[in-house]
């Protein structure tokens, strides 16, 4: 389940497993990577006309290529070392382990999310976790522990 976690003193949101292509997925991982996309990035120049749908917690080839094409711009941009391989794994601290300054793509989202909550006032708060939080409800139950699952069972 994804939760706020310290990260050099700061809070953040972290995910619990990967999320994108070869990632496991999971519904609220996917729901929270999608908030944060359209939190952090649209409206951004680079990301004019690109489609941010509501989360809804399934991977799609638009959630995909969104993630993409921001580890692309990441790199090519921002000259930030991440991986580009549409993949968004759990940080564990600020670099990956063994791979110098290489940066997790969840730590380089968290910190364009709290810009465009500083910058632009987006969320209202200056907050950027609230800000989520208060544009997406669903995001705020997960965060909080409170997310409702569902089942998929079979109707008779």
């Amino acid at each position: 389940m994804p939760k706020i976690v310290k990260v050099m003193d700061w809070n953040e949101i972290n995910i619990d497993a990967s999320v994108g292509r070869g990632g496991v997925n999971n519904k609220q991982d996917v729901l929270v990577i999608q908030a944060m996309l359209k939190f952090a990035l649209e409206g951004r120049d680079y990301f004019k006309g690109d489609v941010f749908p509501l989360p809804t917690g399934m991977m799609d080839a638009n959630t995909l290529r969104l993630i993409e094409k921001y580890q692309r711009y990441l790199r090519l941009k921002r000259d930030v070392k991440v991986s580009v391989d549409g993949r968004i794994d759990p940080s564990k601290g600020l670099y990956v382990k063994d791979r110098r300054k290489l940066f997790w793509t969840i730590i380089q989202l968290n910190g364009d999310a709290l810009e465009m909550s500083l910058l632009f006032n987006k969320g209202g708060s200056g907050d950027y976790i609230q800000g989520i939080r208060n544009m997406f409800p669903q995001v705020n139950a997960i965060l909080n522990g409170t997310a409702v699952g569902t089942l998929n069972l079979a109707l008779e």
